[in-house]
């Protein structure tokens, strides 16, 4: 009986599995992989006072800053104009989850 079963759908079964360990295998990935900061441009920013706002947040020089702004966001030229988005080599913050609020009940 499993042998026949195993005749007919062998293949499904197959892909199936495939299916499913390739999608582990991804999101384990991706949850591996750091998600970075974005900021929006505004009046007066330069990559320079950027990396210099941001240099508590960072391990690198401003140059190696500045240079992987430039490369991470395809950057032609390092002039920048106001209400473009650039990502930041900075980790976003990470959600907080509910054990580090108190949480308060209302009691009516």
């Amino acid at each position: 009986m499993l042998t026949n079963i195993w005749n007919r759908f062998s293949y499904i079964i197959i892909l199936f599995i495939l299916g499913f360990l390739s999608t582990g295998y991804l999101l384990l990935n991706q949850a591996n992989q750091p998600s970075y900061q974005s900021i929006t441009i505004k009046e007066g920013d330069t990559l320079w006072t950027i990396a210099k706002e941001y240099n508590e947040e960072y391990s690198m020089t401003v140059e190696e800053f500045i240079a992987w702004v430039g490369e991470e966001n395809n950057l032609t030229s390092f002039s920048i104009q106001p209400g473009e988005s650039i990502v930041l080599p900075i980790e976003n913050p990470t959600l907080s989850t509910q054990t580090d609020y108190q949480l308060v009940m209302n009691e009516e």
